[in-house]
């Protein structure tokens, strides 16, 4: 069941406490909270290339969120927060493999029942061929690299000073047999075999090539590198026996476990033949650290809304991926999902916090990670249960760091701007406007060698194509490498690591993901356009038509992004019935399953709340194309006589393959009121769509902006009664051909 809370979009009941025991908010105050963050950036024995930045900022961030930013009750005392790392303020030492073991023993001699343990670990992972023959399905272990690994000699004895997923296994086991929850997350990579085909200047991925990790001479530096290429050529690798996704470590138990044990969640940010990239971080933040793409996410989705469950956590996370046109890489969540990060109440997060004024500046404990950029508008409110109508002014951030902001006074919504001396004291300021910003970040084709005249043609195109008023999307070029939503290439299919033997000469534009990552296995192809010398028309036509489908299913997932409905009891359920299977598979909220020509999608939605509310289901192809599905109101559950809306959407065929996402968007329907229908936003017929304008704006303008190519963003305003009026869920899967 989904039930739709702030800035989430997945509820689930936690499994931490039985029912009639012993409140959240009791066990909370009373359990103590630990954290282990490690932090490997420099590898003296790894060439310069593999050193990382991101992973000591990873730490660095998490620390002042769990000292600072955790909602009350939960409390990490600074002496429980361990921080392994070079070059970090206030670190208890470097990250090697025996700091790493001594603190991890630690924990188990000290943790007690009920406590929580959060571990974060950042840097390279790897693989390397099994030490103990038949452990793994694929042949490999998978391993953590911390920062004094050597090279790999002994097979028997495998990378030294690496952290194998076994080892790892045992001395978490030793944590949760006292009793204490763990949460683990690897913001690290194992390998990655996609080719990319636009660089990229400002992201780095956290990878390392097996052959680095060898040692010894030439000869036996080419057999171990023939051994692991050996294996990993013939592994299913990254799967596993049932086709789902293979996380890196294998952490979860696979049997009953005793009741005493403590739980256990792990995130990871890529599957194991999956990298994982480190960037400056918020994209377009003059300056900005380098993060790693994965913690950064969390933190960001943790801050706009602590009180969710590692589920709802692990959707956001997805979503916010699509938002920003990512495909890869494909994070993992498993364990106890339906539980509440930190182990918080079951409340709604309202974004709001206390008001610092001092010598004529204001300041609040929020910034960057809970999305507010300057131009944003918060109320200034009495006290925290004060109602938005009861605002005695408005505050605009001027400046925002990721865990702060200051902002200014001023006039809005019929209010003056009020002095800094005449903010209330114990006042909070509470997000007042919401704002999606719709512009799509287009980095230019890089030259080509061989394809000198077919790139300056294309960015001519380009250049044309942004100037052009009215033209159905809203695009900034940037020039080749730069961050950007979308990535282009000029290049031939033939030139493609993994093309196919038949694969063309023809020289193409390329439409990539902001990763620039390609590939063409398992019958993927972005898409692409031919390109003819003579055919300048033709191309200019053929590159806006594709621009205006990205654009536009771009702008509905950072919609999804930054939804704020709250209908208290709508659920909604998408479900995957298999070829030759009756029966109905549950896509869970926090996965990517695999799909393949013949299964079928279904749907079940239920509205138990008071209130009507329109839902409309769209599917966005690997190729940016919408197809609008249905558009149906559903009444209150205790006036209608069919129980809601259960039924067959759509079946898969085989004209394309990739990442693909279904789309539920969820829209009140006020009495009286059309039924929202959004088959506007299908590929067909943009350009001739016109809605009219209503006087507050609201969820519905901001799917007819993404329809009609807003200039700059939308905003919406909030209200007192469930916020904004709308919500837009994301389901992605891959399509694959059928084995």
């Amino acid at each position: 069941m989904i039930k739709l809370t702030r800035r989430t979009l997945l509820v689930g009941t936690s499994a931490l406490v039985a029912a009639g025991t012993v409140s959240f908010r009791a066990l909370a105050a009373s359990r103590t909270y630990h954290a282990l963050l490690v932090a490997c950036t420099d590898y003296p024995n790894l060439p310069q290339k593999n050193w990382l930045i991101g992973p000591k900022n990873d730490a660095g961030l998490v620390r002042d969120y769990l000292l600072k930013n955790t909602p009350d009750p939960v409390k990490f005392s600074a002496e429980n927060v361990t921080l392994l790392a070079k070059d970090v303020e206030g670190a208890n030492g470097p990250p090697t493999h025996a700091a790493i073991k001594a603190a991890l023993a630690d924990l188990a001699g000290k943790v007690q029942r009920d406590d929580f343990v959060y571990l974060h670990l950042s840097g390279h992972g790897a693989q390397q061929p099994q030490a103990k023959a038949g452990d793994e399905t694929d042949g490999l272990d998978e391993i953590f690299l911390p920062s004094d690994i050597d090279k790999w000699i002994n097979r028997e004895e495998g990378v030294p000073n690496a952290l194998v997923d076994n080892e790892v296994g045992a001395a978490l086991d030793a944590i949760r047999d006292k009793g204490a929850f763990v949460w683990v997350v690897f913001d690290c990579c194992h390998s990655g075999t996609a080719t990319r085909a636009a660089e990229v200047d400002d992201e780095l991925e956290r990878k390392v090539e097996f052959a680095d990790l060898v040692g010894g001479d030439d000869a036996a530096r080419a057999a171990a590198v023939k051994t692991y290429d050996d294996i990993s050529a013939g592994a299913s690798r990254g799967f596993d026996e049932n086709g789902g996704r293979k996380p890196a470590f294998n952490l979860t138990p696979t049997g009953a476990e005793p009741i005493a044990r403590g739980r256990l969640v792990a995130f990871y940010a890529a599957q194991t033949v999956e990298t994982t990239p480190e960037m400056p971080l918020p994209k377009g933040t003059p300056d900005a650290p380098r993060f790693g793409l994965f913690t950064f996410t969390i933190l960001s989705k943790l801050a706009e809304n602590p009180n969710v469950t590692y589920r709802q956590l692990g959707q956001a996370v997805l979503q916010q991926y699509s938002a920003d046109g990512r495909t890869r890489p494909t994070p993992l969540f498993e364990g106890e999902l339906d539980a509440r990060v930190f182990g918080t109440d079951k409340t709604d997060a309202v974004m709001q916090w206390p008001i610092a004024v001092k010598d004529g500046d204001v300041a609040i404990g929020a910034g960057l990670l809970q999305g507010l950029t300057p131009g944003s508008k918060l109320a200034i409110l009495p006290s925290a249960l004060s109602k938005l109508s009861d605002a005695v002014g408005y505050l605009e951030v001027q400046s925002a760091r990721n865990l702060e902001s200051n902002l200014k006074p001023v006039e809005f919504d019929g209010k003056p701007a009020l002095a800094p001396t005449a903010v209330p004291a114990g006042a909070y300021a509470r997000v007042a406007e919401l704002a999606v910003d719709y512009k799509l970040l287009v980095a230019k084709p890089a030259s080509t060698a061989g394809l000198e005249k077919e790139t300056e043609l294309v960015n001519s195109v380009l250049d044309e194509l942004a100037a052009r008023p009215n033209s159905g999307f809203h695009i900034a070029l940037v020039e080749p490498g730069k961050s950007a939503d979308l990535r282009l290439a000029v290049l031939r299919e033939k030139s493609i690591a993994d093309a196919a033997a038949d694969a063309t000469d023809e020289p193409a534009l390329w439409f990539l993901p902001a990763s620039g990552d390609i590939s063409l296995k398992d019958g993927s192809k972005p898409p692409r356009i031919v390109i003819h010398q003579d055919g300048r028309d033709k191309l200019a036509e053929n590159t806006g038509k594709n621009l205006t489908t990205i654009f536009r299913a771009t702008g509905l997932s950072r919609l999804a992004a930054a939804s704020d409905y709250r209908p208290d009891e709508v659920s909604v359920q998408f479900l995957i019935r298999r070829q030759d299977s009756d029966a109905m598979e549950p896509i869970e909220s926090s996965t990517v399953p695999r799909v393949s020509p013949g299964d079928q999608v279904h749907i079940a939605a239920k509205n138990e709340s008071d209130e009507f509310v329109d839902i409309n289901v769209l599917y966005i192809g690997s190729d940016y194309s919408i197809t609008h599905i249905v558009a149906e109101r559903l009444a209150p559950i205790n006036e209608q006589a069919d129980q809601g809306l259960k039924e067959g959407l759509l079946a898969f065929t085989d004209t394309s393959f990739g990442m693909e996402r279904m789309i539920a968007v969820l829209t009140e329907a006020p009495p009286q009121s059309e039924k929202e229908d959004l088959s506007f936003l299908a590929q067909e017929g943009v350009r001739a769509v016109t809605r009219a304008a209503s006087g507050t704006p609201g969820f519905s303008d901001m799917l007819a902006d993404i329809g009609m190519a807003p200039a700059t963003r939308s905003v919406m305003r909030l209200a007192d009664k469930s916020g904004p009026k709308g919500a837009v869920m994301i389901f992605p899967m891959e399509t694959v051909p059928r084995a």
